[in-house]
């Protein structure tokens, strides 16, 4: 019965011992499976980050015009979504469609430019380089994740490492806004203007360096697609650009009513012809061209909310307003095209819903005299006038 018992104690002992080898070399294999999905995953990365403008180290610490916005879709590489689209009239203020940070960064990808606002105040427009058609810039909203002085950049598909300095690519300025894509400086400021890169954005060096110290990290970046660029300057000089279909996102061409719509969103009706304006479509120089002048527009030291339009040498103001302010009747004959107040009759002219005169017409009704304001870029009408209450009629 000993001996039963022994031997039973020993062949038991056995299969123990071997349970025990079978889950130390089970626990082998897992983690060598382990060791080598994790190699694999990094092996990965480090694959796309050679694909791209390269992975950054950090080596040494720091020592030392208003935008027109729409909502529309784009059509694009499948991983290129169809983000929400925030696009183009840059100027001395602006106001975005949804709620946007007052400090950004906005990239309109087919005029290369990116436009710096603080405080909804257009600081400065910068000229960039975006990613080639094969590699392209994306679109959509970001926000600066990263950002880094004196970045290292390894090369694509190689295992060389290039140190900051003047061979190093990604220049001495690198700030992330996705994986792999950040706005950064370059050594081939020649480059600045085109589609070049591998996705970032490239920025002259003297450039890049000024925004990196204006933006802090969380900034947003709304990166669009727009044809249409419509300036407007500090003195009040419109512009428009047409510039080209870089990625082949743009379904339907350019038309004279998408630039009139565009100038009516931003409070800027169009004096321009209809002819003048398909143009420019035509020529599509990738280049602003100007088209007529805003000014502010004051009656006895009150700004108005419609400026006055300065186009093909003469200067239209919207008459409503004045009558508005001084209480007066003003009548809009539509049919004759022709405005009444005061026994006075002078031709009017509608754009965008609103009634124009010429300058020298609202002398003629209200009299008064005009003074120019350069440096704020106003027109101010001193004049008296007594009104009968009612401010405007039209006859149709």
């Amino acid at each position: 019965m000993d001996d039963m018992e022994q031997g039973y104690s020993r062949l038991l002992k056995k299969k123990q011992k071997k349970a025990i080898q079978l889950s130390k070399q089970i626990a082998f294999v897992q983690y060598t499976i382990a060791i080598v999905i994790s190699l694999s995953i990094l092996l990965c990365l480090v694959w796309l980050g050679w694909q791209y403008e390269g992975t950054r180290v950090t080596v040494a610490k720091s020592s030392g015009h208003q935008v027109i916005t729409s909502q529309q879709p784009v059509a694009g590489p499948s991983y290129l979504q169809a983000f929400p689209m925030v696009d183009g009239v840059a100027g001395a203020s602006a106001t975005l469609k949804g709620a946007l940070p007052a400090c950004r960064i906005v990239i309109n990808l087919p005029s290369r430019t990116l436009d710096f606002y603080n405080e909804n105040q257009l600081v400065k427009t910068y000229p960039v380089a975006i990613g080639k058609p094969a590699t392209p810039t994306p679109i959509g909203s970001f926000t600066i994740r990263y950002k880094e002085i004196n970045p290292w950049w390894y090369p694509p598909r190689s295992k060389k490492v290039v140190p900051s300095g003047p061979d190093n690519p990604l220049g001495y300025r690198w700030m992330e806004f996705a994986p792999l894509y950040g706005i950064h400086g370059t050594n081939e400021p020649w480059a600045i203007g085109g589609w070049v890169s591998n996705g970032c954005v490239r920025m002259a060096e003297p450039d890049v360096e000024e925004l990196f110290e204006a933006v802090p990290k969380g900034t947003g970046v709304y990166i669009q697609y727009d044809l249409v660029r419509i300036e407007k300057n500090l003195m009040g000089e419109v512009s428009i650009g047409i510039y080209p279909d870089i990625y082949g996102l743009k379904r339907q061409p350019v038309t004279v009513l998408e630039i009139e719509h565009k100038l009516l969103e931003a409070g800027m009706p169009n004096f321009v012809d209809a002819s003048i304006l398909q143009g420019i479509i035509v020529q599509r120089k990738g280049q602003q061209n100007p088209l007529f002048q805003v000014h502010n527009f004051k009656v006895n030291g009150v700004l108005l909310p419609d400026p006055i339009i300065a186009s093909q040498g003469q200067n239209f103001v919207p008459i409503w307003a004045v009558a508005n302010f001084f209480h007066t009747d003003v009548v809009w004959d539509e049919q004759q095209q022709l405005v009444y107040s005061h026994q006075q009759v002078v031709p009017g002219f509608v754009k965008g819903q609103i009634l124009y005169v010429t300058q020298q017409d609202v002398q003629s009704l209200f009299g008064g005299m005009w003074l120019w304001k350069e440096i704020d870029n106003c027109w101010e009408l001193s004049a008296f006038a007594i009104g009968k209450g009612s401010s405007a009629r039209q006859l149709k």
